[in-house]
């Protein structure tokens, strides 16, 4: 669902257009009719922006602000980027900006098996691009991306999208870590994650919030606040720069969003690696 979202967007300058070639049917076929719509193209978007309930405003909008952060990073000096639980991500295949760098892209065997499927030889644009197998319950993160080349003298820009949520403290605490120990001063980590708020919300809601953020991903098992973010991030030794939510992307991208308040118990928080 979440690269359904990115495929459809919120705009044609919104979306990821790699999305179609990545799904399995029907969700590539769907995404394959609205690139053929034509001048029926914003109205079949639409359509799908109303049925997702917030779903597709909320990927689709969370995906152009962390693109912007990783351009950012770049044009800082980032020369690698490591995406964590990468899943059907197709920055590597649709961002010319990361042509200086070299992509290691983590995730579980099976998931990359299928997207190396389904990628084929299509080539990454950026200088070189690394699949990584890890699976995060007998692996251990910084053997896996040492013995793959990765270099922590370099700059780097970490990215954990949509996957703390999921995730107990003690995960969460330990990847960190890994981080921390591999960052060379100046590298930036964007990653999202989930306040407690959500946990506050009526029995009701909370149950209708649990299940529109399951489509997401694995069920939530994991929030935090701020604060708590921030020193589990010093811990690591990065510092807290900036904390959005979808509201924000949506202004800073002139899209008039319909994202209920539910998904915006998600937030995209920005930190660096301290000298």
């Amino acid at each position: 669902m979440v690269s359904f979202g990115r495929g459809v967007g919120v705009s044609d300058d919104h979306r990821d257009a790699h999305a179609r070639d990545l799904l399995p049917f029907p969700w590539g076929a769907a995404l394959g009719a609205l690139d053929a719509g034509g001048r029926t193209r914003p109205m079949l978007r639409i359509a799908a922006r109303a049925l997702s309930a917030g779903l597709v405003d909320h990927v689709a909008l969370r995906m152009a602000a962390i693109d912007e952060l990783v351009r950012a990073a770049v044009t800082g000096g980032a020369t690698q980027l490591v995406i964590l639980g990468a899943g059907l991500d197709a920055r590597p295949w649709r961002m010319a900006e990361l042509t200086p760098t070299q992509i290691f892209e983590v995730d579980h065997p099976a998931t990359q098996s299928y997207k190396r499927a389904r990628i084929g030889d299509k080539p990454a644009l950026s200088r070189s691009h690394v699949f990584v197998p890890v699976d995060f319950e007998r692996d251990d993160l910084g053997e896996r991306l040492d013995a793959l080349g990765f270099d922590p003298a370099l700059p780097t820009h970490w990215l954990w999208e949509a996957v703390t949520m999921y995730l107990g403290p003690e995960a969460i605490e330990l990847t960190l870590q890994e981080i921390g120990e591999r960052s060379a001063a100046g590298s930036r980590l964007s990653l999202t994650y989930m306040r407690p708020e959500f946990l506050a919300l009526g029995h009701v809601s909370r149950v209708l919030a649990a299940r529109a953020f399951s489509l997401l991903g694995e069920p939530l098992v994991g929030a935090m606040a701020t604060d708590v973010l921030g020193a589990r991030l010093g811990a690591a030794g990065y510092e807290l720069t900036s904390d959005t939510d979808s509201a924000d992307w949506a202004r800073r991208h002139g899209v008039s969003p319909r994202v209920p308040t539910v998904f915006r118990a998600e937030r995209l928080a920005t930190a660096e690696r301290r000298g």
